[in-house]
């Protein structure tokens, strides 16, 4: 076998080997840019507002319960009244919440966070039962009903604006700093005066303007939840526990609106939110539903994903280069097999170079322009012609044609890549389906085109 061709397969296989680890280098620097932008929008949240989670609203009834119990002291009997204090957590027996988002972006330098504005509206009413419920163990037990507050648990108390009334039972009240509820930690509460034993239904209702940082979360506590949310954002991303009704989620060219219907049937908010509130634990594992404000192209995913298939293009490449020198009768150095590598590689860094200045789809178009045009006007010469200089660079084209199709397309891309594989894979057979490798591997490269014509 001839030990040239053995040297320039051994050299090939080397050269993709670097060109990959410059690749993942690239990669590396992707990352860290990545980073860098999360590290930015968790500056700007603690500057404006994190993510927000709003849990409520819940009822506190502090009470005192009193009972009259005989003692002997001295052989005399007395008549003493024991207190017992304690406190009653009442959630809503129905609840609903209305919204709007209205989006913005804010820059720190070229990294951006997504930021949303609630203009909200929170009723719904509570069913207090007699006596709070209570069940009295001694005979003549009194009931003393304490200063009640109404708690609202949100998550950065930053982001609300303005000062929320709540309507209770028709009286304005204004809500203070401080949810007062250990387990909703941060938060709103409103005092609640002159709260009766009786048994009542009381309805309420407020307007909550709350700011946030790219994910919006709700918890719904009552025994009925309706929820339903809107925004001109036309790329949201609906999570968490609960999903909206399909019969009644929109999104368009307009935006979005979404409903959710959530019962206590469906969720066990809660009883884990009633042992946490008993208890004095955090309700960190409520059920919640999230909506988040997505990028509709996020540049980092977006290259990183394309650098996936730096090794596949650089080795589709370099594999082209060598079935060129077969068909053609042509000579290329490992010098000219290097430099089309590092332009190959040359793109990923284009690419999330420019995607940060001027977006994905531009800098995806410029880079693969640029290194298409680099790369057909340099092998014009190395291939001898300037017709093949055009098939290579049309080829490249295609390929990277291909790759944007891939990346636009996340639902579909592993199906994509697979046929885009195949159908090369495909090509280079057919067209080297009538090669004698034998023959190339023991000789010297033919000097004479005809002896391989294979079309």
């Amino acid at each position: 076998m001839n030990k040239s061709f053995i040297f320039k397969i051994i050299g090939m296989v080397m050269l993709i080997t670097l060109m990959s680890m410059a690749v993942s280098y690239v990669n590396g620097i992707i990352l860290e840019r990545q980073r860098n932008q999360e590290n930015v929008k968790a500056d700007i949240a603690r500057s404006s507002a994190r993510e927000q989670t709003v849990i409520g609203p819940v009822l506190v009834v502090p009470y005192v319960q009193g009972y009259p119990e005989v003692i002997e002291v001295n052989k005399i009997q007395k008549v003493v009244t024991r207190n017992f204090e304690g406190k009653v957590y009442l959630l809503p027996d129905e609840l609903n919440v209305k919204g709007g988002f209205t989006n913005e972006v804010k820059s720190l330098g070229i990294y951006k966070a997504l930021m949303y504005q609630l203009g909200g509206s929170i009723n719904g009413q509570f069913k207090i039962p007699k006596n709070l419920g209570l069940k009295f163990e001694h005979d003549n037990t009194t009931l003393k009903i304490g200063d009640a507050y109404l708690s609202v648990g949100i998550a950065d108390t930053r982001g609300i604006s303005g000062k929320p009334i709540v309507n209770w039972g028709g009286q304005p009240i204004g809500f203070e700093q401080g949810s007062k509820i250990d387990a909703l930690s941060s938060g709103i509460n409103a005092p609640i005066k002159n709260l009766t034993s009786d048994e009542q239904i009381i309805a309420f209702d407020f307007k909550l303007n709350l700011r946030g940082t790219e994910n919006f979360n709700f918890t719904p506590i009552a025994k009925s939840n309706t929820i339903a949310l809107n925004s001109s954002w036309q790329s949201p991303h609906f999570y968490g526990s609960f999903l909206p009704d399909a019969a009644t989620q929109k999104i368009d060219n307009n935006g979005f609106s979404a409903k959710w219907a959530v019962s206590s049937l469906s969720s066990n908010n809660q009883a884990v939110l009633m042992s946490m509130l008993t208890s004095g634990g955090k309700a960190d594992n409520l059920e919640s539903l999230s909506v988040g404000f997505v990028e509709p192209i996020n540049v980092y995913s977006q290259a990183d994903r394309a650098t996936k298939y730096g090794l596949l293009f650089i080795g589709l490449t370099f594999a082209g280069f060598f079935i060129f020198e077969i068909l053609k009768s042509l000579r290329i150095h490992p010098a000219q097999y290097t430099l089309v590598g590092l332009a190959m590689t040359l793109f990923y860094l284009l690419l999330i170079s420019l995607a940060e200045r001027i977006g994905f789809a531009g800098a995806y178009l410029s880079a693969s322009a640029a290194c298409i045009g680099l790369l057909g006007y340099y092998l014009s010469n190395v291939l001898k012609s300037k017709a093949n200089g055009f098939i290579f660079a049309s080829m490249l084209t295609a390929l990277y044609g291909a790759l944007y199709g891939i990346l636009a397309s996340e639902d579909n891309a592993l199906l994509m890549g697979s046929l885009l594989v195949f159908g090369l894979l495909a090509l280079v057979m057919i067209v080297t389906r009538k090669i004698d490798w034998y023959q190339i591997s023991a000789k010297e490269l033919p000097t004479n085109h005809s002896q391989y014509d294979v079309v």
